[in-house]
């Protein structure tokens, strides 16, 4: 059957993207059209797969969108930072879900909510970005059996692993080792240029604050002798000089009060060797009051010995260290580079800013607490730390100092004036979940490691609906010398270039530096796609299985080709150009669909027959690989182990037992070679290393994917084409 070119591109988006069913209120909740379009398109994707990643950029409100699905579900979970369990229960109530909250921080303790989940949804989810964990050990056994969905603007902190843990939780250990196209499939990614009518502040780009420097210093933190480290290791001299040039990038304050801890720490091994005993971590810590304070020297009470009378030489070593220590305090106190120049660069922005709030982030609550000493005559100034709020009058609890600062981020009532925060010194505490909406500039302390952090504390003021225009960025430029030393910035562009080929960033987060023009990631190329699908959509009807392929020609400049191919419930699309074999790639289709957006030209028998050629190819390729279940790679040591014992099982059986047998085989071999989450695939190596006699062991695997594996595979005969659209060119 052969249809006008608008009428293909319907269909094609219509099986693509699905109903636009998404209602357009939930609960109390009215949904934008990028939030709607956001339900339909993960349901899809979790349908697909069993989970998602919404990566949306920060402030576009994906909450919401995840309350939203979590309404469908009998039992959800939330798993979030403690700090996020008020936002919430907010968001539940207000959409009407269903629930139940647990923390990051308490599976970290081996607290564990009470199963079964049927759909997980775990916030802020690059905080289950470590495998080794107790934390992500939990996760990885509540998702299994679970529809999940991750939401985190930045799942990359430090390398393509980190993405690759977080999509593991549904997709198993193949998400290690799926290219960068094939992850992409399981995320939705919008930024601010792709939504109309969110009302997100643009960002300005930003500037650096200088603050001076002092040569002194980094040289003698270079020629710093190394620690004595406890008995049972930890920190070494690299180590130490790296952590105190981060502080001492930070801020004067926190470099002072790390040299000072430093001493505390030599004083108590110096102590303890002088008793005979060297320390170990935990009962180094356990002599240690306040961090600073040291405690009465009384070895002997101690519960462990670890380690039998110490020499002279530990001692010189620790004596060594703490004379490079006091020296190097002695020079910070008498440096001209002190924390007031550091509250001069935030004076000046208030008055560049008269009637805008700032927030300003650091790494470190020395840096909070020095600064605020700074400033804490002036009017309107606050900090928060992990330890709660402080204004001049007084201490504060952290709701009331962020009601004091930004009440609408809590639903909170406006201050009266004389109690208003408009600067809030502010460790990373707050720097991702919680909206700060009121701010419209965001200054950058310090630079931590991870570019993501640098784009969470940013996306606290380019949130849905904020009320200014524009967020503006600052960062505190780290003393020269120490940037020769740390190389921060070079860090931070090498995992920003990780992070966009990938996933993706928010536009440019970091002083003179934005991605180049060609530097896209998979996961924004099929964002572009499915903006392009989604002006191809109109109301059309889906064709009857078996029918026949629809063909359709559009103009184009050069030869190319799009197929729609049905596959059980879902759709597929491949392209191709200048003749080439169809890909699915994301680059591939996306080429094909911004080529084939012209208008209806009808194509030449000849087109029509290579490209239904080329179709046909597609699938009987997709087909053979399905059928010798290399579709999902063997790619973990148990499942290959696994398929040997079982041909070998099948190979050795008497004559009389094979066909029982083979029938068994066929059902443990479609165990191994389905895909599963990582929780499921745990079960399953610890069922395949399993000592079971032959028959028990096959009938087991048979057990598994029973509970595991319900659906039955698809059929490699059942992928059909739907539509062939060609382009004609001139």
């Amino acid at each position: 059957m052969i249809v006008d070119a608008a009428s293909a591109r319907a269909l094609v988006a219509r099986c693509i993207l699905g109903e636009a069913d998404a209602p357009e209120r939930v609960g109390d909740v009215a949904l934008r059209s990028h939030q709607r379009d956001g339900v339909d398109r993960l349901r899809a994707i979790i349908a697909e797969h069993g989970g998602a990643l919404l990566a949306d950029e920060v402030g576009l409100g994906k909450t919401f969108v995840a309350a939203s699905l979590a309404c469908g579900a009998a039992r959800p979970l939330v798993v979030a930072p403690a700090a996020l369990r008020a936002m919430w229960e907010h968001a539940l109530r207000a959409t009407k879900a269903p629930g139940t909250f647990a923390s990051y921080e308490a599976l970290s303790r081996g607290r564990e909510p009470a199963g079964p989940f049927d759909f997980v949804i775990l916030d802020e989810a690059h905080h289950a970005r470590s495998p080794g964990t107790r934390r992500y050990e939990l996760l990885a056994r509540l998702t299994t059996g679970a529809r999940v969905l991750l939401i985190t603007a930045t799942p990359i902190h430090n390398s393509r692993g980190d993405l690759g843990a977080l999509l593991a939780l549904f997709l198993g250990a193949r998400a290690w080792t799926l290219d960068d196209d094939a992850l992409a499939r399981c995320i939705v990614r919008r930024e601010r240029e792709d939504v109309t009518d969110a009302g997100v502040p643009q960002v300005a780009d930003p500037r650096w604050l200088t603050v001076g420097d002092d040569g002194a210093i980094l040289e003698g933190l270079v020629a710093l002798p190394p620690p004595l480290p406890p008995v049972d290791g930890g920190d070494g001299g690299a180590l130490v000089t790296w952590t105190l040039a981060r502080q001492w990038a930070s801020s004067h304050g926190a470099f002072v009060a790390a040299l000072r801890r430093r001493l505390a720490r030599a004083t108590v091994l110096d102590a303890a060797l002088a008793e005979g005993r060297h320390l170990g971590r935990a009962e180094l810590a356990s002599w240690l009051c306040d961090e600073e304070a040291v405690q009465l020297a009384l070895p002997g009470l101690l519960a462990e010995c670890t380690e039998p009378a110490a020499s002279p030489r530990l001692r010189r070593s620790v004596e060594a260290h703490a004379a490079g220590v006091r020296a190097l305090l002695a020079r910070a106190r008498s440096s001209a580079w002190t924390d007031a120049e550091r509250a001069q660069r935030l004076r000046e922005l208030r008055a560049a800013h008269p009637h805008e709030k700032i927030v300003a982030f650091t790494q470190f609550a020395d840096t909070v607490r020095a600064l605020f000493s700074e400033m804490r005559t002036e009017r309107g100034i606050g900090a928060l730390t992990a330890q709660g709020g402080r204004v001049a009058g007084g201490r504060l609890s952290r709701f009331d100092t962020i009601a004091r600062f930004s009440p609408r981020s809590v639903y909170a009532a406006p201050p009266r004036e004389a109690e208003r925060i408009t600067l809030l010194l502010t460790t990373d505490i707050l720097s991702e979940g919680l909206g700060l909406e009121d701010a419209s500039v965001v200054v950058h302390l310090d630079l931590p490691w991870t570019p993501a952090r640098i784009e969470q504390r940013v996306g606290r003021s380019r949130r849905l609906g904020a009320p200014h225009a524009c967020t503006t960025v600052y960062a505190l430029a780290p003393p020269a010398s120490a940037e020769a030393l740390l190389r921060v910035e070079e860090r931070l562009r090498a995992k920003l270039r990780a992070a966009r080929r990938t996933v993706g960033i928010a536009g440019t987060i970091l002083p003179c530096w934005a991605p180049a023009p060609g530097d896209e990631s998979a996961a924004r190329r099929r964002q572009r796609v499915a903006q392009a699908l989604a002006r191809w959509r109109t109301a059309t009807a889906l064709p009857p299985r078996g029918s026949g392929p629809i063909l359709a020609g559009a103009r184009t400049r050069a030869p190319c080709v799009l197929a729609l191919v049905r596959d059980g419930d879902t759709f597929h699309l491949a392209a191709s150009c200048d003749a080439l074999p169809l890909d699915d790639s994301t680059s591939a289709v996306l080429d094909a669909v911004e080529a084939l957006g012209g208008d209806s030209a009808e194509p030449s028998a000849d087109l029509v027959h290579d490209a239904l050629r080329l179709a046909e190819q597609w699938i009987a390729q997709r087909a053979a690989r399905r059928a010798s279940g290399l579709e999902i790679p063997l790619h973990a040591p148990a499942r290959r182990l696994a398929m040997r014992r079982i041909a070998a099982i099948a190979a050795s059986a008497p004559h009389h037992r094979r066909p029982a047998l083979a029938t068994l085989a066929a059902h443990a071999r479609l165990a191994v070679t389905r895909p599963y989450g990582i929780g499921a695939e745990r079960v399953l190596d610890r069922l395949v290393a399993s000592s079971l006699p032959d028959e028990a062991w096959l009938r087991a695997l048979g057990a598994f994917a029973d509970l595991h594996a319900p659906r039955d595979p698809p059929d490699p005969r059942a992928m059909e084409v739907v539509l062939v659209l060609v382009g004609v060119a001139p």
